[in-house]
């Protein structure tokens, strides 16, 4: 028994096992690139470790007071996060800052800044229900102030404004290996041993 099949059916048919290679290469390509600042891109992500954190203005969203504001971290350890409400990451880094918040309040400030605009914040739960203050900057703050280009990003600043730690904290265990940091840091021995 002789089948033919129609020619719109056969080219349709290699047009989607194509498609699908293109996918899977695609797949590939972003999970090496996701591996890659896991491992890697944390050291090339943003500003280096030692060098001087800038200071900026920035406004609350969130809070009671809706007034602009100045980050410089001199004089106490600062944690800046960067997020921002499309990234589906920073959707859980939002409850994990809120968490450790009570335990980091008498060592750290915390700031956690986006450049989104105040209605895309809004709408986003994790965003608007926040119990920690979400603030506004300008996005020459994230892109080029600080060089973030993925989020949530975030920068362990000592008291003397030098930024000690940085990388991707997309869970819990992430902020806090970051936070443990301060206990190592030259700034803290000297401190403790005055």
């Amino acid at each position: 028994m002789n089948i033919t099949l129609p020619l719109w059916l056969v080219i349709s048919q290699w047009v989607l096992l194509l498609a699908l290679g293109l996918l899977v290469i695609v797949m590939y390509r972003q999970l090496g690139y996701l591996l890659h600042l896991r491992d890697v891109g944390t050291e090339r992500e943003g500003l280096p470790m030692g060098e001087k954190a800038p200071a900026f203005d920035y406004t609350p969203v969130n809070g009671d007071m809706h007034l602009p504001a100045r980050f410089d971290s001199i004089g106490q350890w600062s944690l800046l996060v960067f997020v921002e409400p499309g990234c589906v990451s920073c959707r859980s880094t939002i409850p994990a800052l809120e968490r450790l918040t009570p335990a980091f309040k008498q060592q750290i400030h915390m700031l956690v800044v986006t450049s989104a605009e105040p209605t895309l914040i809004a709408a986003v739960d994790e965003f608007r229900t926040a119990s920690l203050d979400i603030n506004q900057v300008s996005r020459e703050v994230s892109y080029e102030l600080y060089q973030t280009r993925s989020t949530p990003f975030a920068y362990l600043i000592d008291p003397s404004g030098v930024i000690r730690a940085k990388g991707v904290v997309t869970e819990e265990s992430a902020i806090q290996k970051m936070v443990q940091k301060i206990d190592s840091s030259p700034i803290s021995a000297k401190s403790s041993a005055s």
